[in-house]
């Protein structure tokens, strides 16, 4: 029975091949319907009959110069070179490596949750489901100490509170992208649940054009914010932010399994770290 399987299987994919469309020939091989899986592999839901005449014109011409650029590599040997084997070998190693995460996630159980399980945590961190949108600017520094001569600056600064922030930001922030940007501490506009908790609270209990009086503690550091301006908040009901909770807990469950199944490899090994 399950040589007959087989055997159907690849009887379609046969058929499949021997039936697919012919787009264009290049020096006498064929792109096909199967040549588009790669811009299926960057979105699934791509589907070539969908396209106008002119991106679909647009679209084989770039499998005929993919078709012509393979050729020539071929044909300059690059697919035996070092290079080519070393990076070939690294997709394969993380293939394997995802294939082995996935194995290891699917055998996971995640206890069910009730739904009063469920609306309890809702409860407890309600500020997690508000939608609101800021913008704002941060002073990242080490120590409370450095913040609050920070904030103490900006107390003096009076009419031109926003400038001084941009200075401060510019001179002292270990923030990466203002020490690289100098873009003054500029956060551009974001998601209140995209920051750290303290963050958030802090940063959208201000008004627009006002900083924060006391230092913000947050694994980064010591910030000081300057809020440009939000929007109303929203809140997101309890049946909209279920689902949410239901897949945020199962990822905490996977990735707690996880971190223990590694640790387990890690305890059958002999691990030498060497500096």
């Amino acid at each position: 029975m399950r040589k007959l399987v087989i055997g159907a299987v690849l009887l379609s994919s046969i058929c499949f091949v021997a039936n697919a469309k012919t787009y264009a020939t290049i020096d006498g091989k064929a792109i096909t319907d199967q040549d588009f899986e790669i811009f299926k592999q960057v979105n699934p839901g791509f589907n070539f009959s969908k396209l106008s005449p002119q991106e679909q014109d647009i679209l084989i011409n770039q499998l005929i110069d993919r078709q012509l650029i393979l050729k020539a590599a071929k044909q300059d040997k690059l697919d035996t070179s070092k290079e080519y084997t070393d990076v070939l070998n690294a997709i394969k190693e993380n293939i394997l490596v995802d294939l082995w995460t996935k194995k290891q996630a699917d055998t996971i159980q995640v206890p069910t949750m009730t739904d009063a399980q469920l609306r309890k945590i809702y409860q407890e961190n309600e500020g997690l489901f508000i939608n609101q949108e800021g913008k704002a600017r941060h002073i990242l520094v080490k120590t409370e100490s450095e913040a609050k001569a920070i904030i103490d600056d900006l107390d003096k600064a009076k009419g031109r509170v926003e400038a001084r922030f941009i200075e401060l930001a510019n001179q002292k922030s270990i923030d990466p992208a203002s020490q690289q940007q100098k873009n003054g501490g500029d956060l551009g506009v974001f998601q209140r649940a995209q920051m750290h908790p303290d963050f958030s609270k802090a940063a959208f209990d201000l008004k627009p054009g006002t900083y924060t009086k006391t230092p913000v503690a947050t694994p980064f550091g010591y910030h000081v914010i300057y809020l440009e301006r939000k929007t109303e908040p929203k809140i997101i009901p309890y049946s909209e932010a279920k689902k949410t909770i239901e897949n945020e807990i199962k990822m905490q469950n996977i990735q707690g399994a996880m971190a223990q199944k590694v640790q387990e490899l890690r305890q059958k090994a002999k691990i030498q770290i060497t500096k």
